[in-house]
């Protein structure tokens, strides 16, 4: 027999299917993760240290940090296939092949861009530049590299 279910769907999404609203339980983790960067930045800057101007400051700080770290919390504690409208799989969206385009694109640009910039700025400019550009297309290429065979190892 089939029953109906009597929980109300939840507009951010909850914590698993039957569990909690998500943004219940990230709210106050949010808001404790900021309050906690507020007093770490209090301890990073003794300067601050006195009277009222402190308080003032880490409190500052914390409100600061509290959006960005419920949205945070929210984003690793939500069950994705509790939120209305979401696509179930993101990964095969339209959306997704152009991103995938683009990042390729832009890495063939870069490797070319850093190449070309590098021989050029190599007589025209300070060796600095060339030597930056050169560092730059280095860790572009070593990072391509690297990712290309732990993919090959992986077999994907």
């Amino acid at each position: 027999m089939h029953q109906k279910t009597t929980q109300r769907q939840h507009r951010f999404g909850r914590i698993k299917p039957d569990g909690v609203p998500a943004l219940r339980l990230a709210a106050p983790i949010g808001v404790a993760a900021a309050a906690g960067i507020g007093a770490a930045l209090w301890f990073e800057f003794p300067q601050m240290h006195g009277g009222t101007n402190a308080w003032i400051g880490i409190a500052v700080a914390g409100a600061c940090f509290a959006p960005v770290m419920v949205a945070l919390a929210w984003v690793l504690l939500v069950d994705r296939s509790t939120i209305p409208g979401a696509i179930a799989h993101p990964e095969h969206s339209m959306e997704n092949s152009w991103y995938d385009q683009a990042a390729k694109d832009s890495f063939h640009l870069l490797l070319v861009g850093t190449g070309f910039g590098a021989a050029i700025a190599g007589f025209c400019l300070p060796p600095m530049v060339s030597w930056t550009l050169a560092a730059v297309f280095a860790f572009a290429a070593a990072a391509f590299g690297t990712s290309y065979l732990i993919r090959k190892a992986g077999g994907r």
